[in-house]
């Protein structure tokens, strides 16, 4: 068998020179579409990723003053400070080392609630109250009882106290 010499024919000359031109310029076509499209995609990734490195940056930010804030306020939510108060002081006419002896007595049994929760403290203010109501303060051979009358609860535990004689 013999194949026929059709690459002589002018008409098959032509259909293979246009299906070879045509493959050429659709990969042509098919490159230039390609470059196109994925120098697009990467510009396209390039912004997206400056975003994201903007936004993380914000978050962090963000994430820094938040923890900062929270123990900032976690300081402000605890007992920092305990301060009595005399009502009757000069009434009672104790000497200031008296005084102060008894504003140390009185600080040191309550020095337990330093740095405890607000929300504790208050929802045992009772026993915070009965602990100092019931202590008798021995200062100097003289027996002190105290009656508290007001109680501030917030970073600082302020109690306002009136002195009487136990005897």
């Amino acid at each position: 068998m013999r194949i026929p010499p059709l690459y002589r024919d002018k008409s098959w000359q032509r259909f293979f020179a246009g299906f070879f031109l045509g493959i050429i310029i659709g990969w042509v076509f098919f490159l230039f579409q390609f470059g196109t499209v994925h120098e697009n995609l990467l510009l396209e990734i390039g912004n997206q990723q400056a975003i994201i490195d903007k936004h993380e940056k914000t978050i962090e930010i963000l994430r820094e003053d938040q923890d900062k804030q929270n123990r900032e306020n976690q300081q402000l939510l605890t007992v920092q400070d305990i301060r009595i108060e005399f009502i009757n002081e000069t009434e009672v006419k104790l000497s200031e080392l008296t005084l102060h002896e008894l504003r140390d007595s009185v600080e040191s049994e309550l020095e337990n609630v330093r740095n405890k929760n607000i929300e504790s403290v208050a929802n045992s203010r009772e026993f915070l109250l009965k602990t100092v109501e019931n202590k008798i303060f021995i200062i100097n051979d003289k027996r002190f009882q105290l009656k508290v009358e007001q109680l501030f609860l917030f970073t600082t535990l302020e109690m306002h106290v009136m002195i009487v004689s136990a005897d």
